[in-house]
């Protein structure tokens, strides 16, 4: 049951929110528990049963920029010596997003009745990956919370604005071919049929390049809603192909082989490879439990093949950069960096060196490609305007000529 509560602070600041509990009582009990002093307490309204899936629906999405900055203040409270409850609670009061406020309560609510944080997190796996609950588990185990949720944060961040580069980047691209697309549908449905209306009735031969494009249009015209049903059903069956187990994995391969974007892709995972890899050896995970971990977030089958690899040649005594040196994927240089890290017993500091370098090579590229993007965007428009004059106002200007 939800109840809904006016409370005041043991400062005298103001409160008021719902918590969750089987009854009025344990309702209060819980406030009082975390020293609030009640001025009023009642059920809360109930949803219907459509209204209430519905809104949790719309509600459960948490973006990754607030798992960034959760960790970044939490890791800060924590600096700040407030405890655990408390900083959940702080936090809880400051975000604005629904979903994630509703996780923050339950979890504050688990850790309250007596659940290790890690162990709270882990049951909103939605929001905290294995990667995540990992690192503060091994933070836990170790007395090393703080600096594991500032590792976290910054691990998080460096990720999330790399992601979000490359998203920027794919943006323009899209936008102009969808706007391209558009345009061309509009021509061949109304525009271009109008114009060949006039040279069909001339009754002259028409340029092979004409009657293509005529083509074309009268099959827009006629079964148009044929054409984007089966866009649509192509896009889906490609969809589900690329997240079915043997479609994605094929994928991911021809990913890594598209020219213009194989060597920022690389760049990318080899960047998250390192990255990842390098906080958890920091949080103080054994080496295994990290690449297993590492292998499960990289987000590429090939490279996960060849962590799951490495795995299974660690167990039987052998050394990651061993593994890596046979894998034409992984460059000579970082196997030189790993295999240094190994040697030295500071293998988390070389993987960090390894994520830096990967990282601003991978800014550069995607500079690199939007830079090119937009002179290739205004061939491909310039190729298509030319090929539909070519073919209808080409032969209208030759048949006015004849008059």
């Amino acid at each position: 049951m939800q109840f809904s509560y006016q409370a005041r602070t043991s400062q005298g600041d103001m409160r008021s929110g719902t918590v969750e509990a089987v009854s009025r009582e344990a309702a209060i009990d819980i406030l009082q528990r975390s020293n609030f002093i009640i001025i009023d307490i009642h059920e809360a309204a109930q949803l219907p049963a459509l209204n209430k899936s519905l809104a949790s629906y719309f509600r459960r999405g948490v973006p990754k920029k607030e798992v960034v900055i959760f960790s970044k203040q939490i890791s800060t409270l924590f600096q700040a010596k407030v405890p655990l409850i408390e900083s959940l609670k702080t936090m809880m009061e400051q975000t604005s997003n629904p979903a994630f406020k509703d996780a923050l309560l339950d979890i504050a609510k688990s850790v309250d009745a007596g659940a290790s944080l890690s162990k709270a997190l882990a049951s909103h796996k939605n929001i905290f990956s294995d990667f995540y609950v990992s690192m503060v588990r091994s933070g836990e185990a170790s007395g090393k919370l703080e600096e594991v949720f500032n590792y976290l944060a910054e691990g998080l961040e460096r990720e999330y604005y790399m992601g979000k580069k490359i998203k920027g980047a794919m943006t323009y691209p899209a936008f102009i071919m969808a706007a391209f697309g558009a345009v061309m549908f509009v021509m061949m449905v109304w525009v271009v049929p109008n114009l060949t209306a006039v040279l069909k009735e001339s009754g002259g031969e028409l340029p092979a390049m004409t009657r293509v494009v005529i083509f074309v249009s009268d099959a827009f015209k006629v079964y148009w809603w044929a054409i984007l049903l089966a866009m649509a059903i192509a896009g889906g069956s490609f969809w589900y192909w690329i997240n079915s187990k043997e479609g994605k994995a094929i994928w991911h391969r021809v990913q890594l082989r598209i020219p213009g974007f194989k060597g920022l892709l690389e760049k990318f995972y080899l960047a998250r490879f390192a990255d990842n890899l390098s906080v958890l050896i920091q949080g103080g995970l054994p080496i295994v439990q990290a690449l297993e971990i590492t292998a499960d977030v990289i987000g590429n089958s090939v490279y996960r093949g060849i962590l799951l690899e490495t795995i299974e040649e660690v167990k039987r005594g052998n050394t990651i950069s061993s593994v890596l040196r046979t894998k034409k994927e992984i460059p000579i240089m970082v196997t030189q960096m790993v295999f240094v890290g190994e040697e030295s017993g500071r293998l988390d500091s070389t993987l960090k060196s390894v994520s830096t370098f990967y990282q601003k090579e991978v800014a550069v590229a995607i500079d690199s490609i939007v830079t090119l993007i937009e002179p290739v965007m205004i061939v491909l428009l310039g190729v298509g305007v030319a090929i539909l004059l070519v073919a209808i106002l080409m032969p209208m200007y030759n048949m006015a000529q004849n008059f």
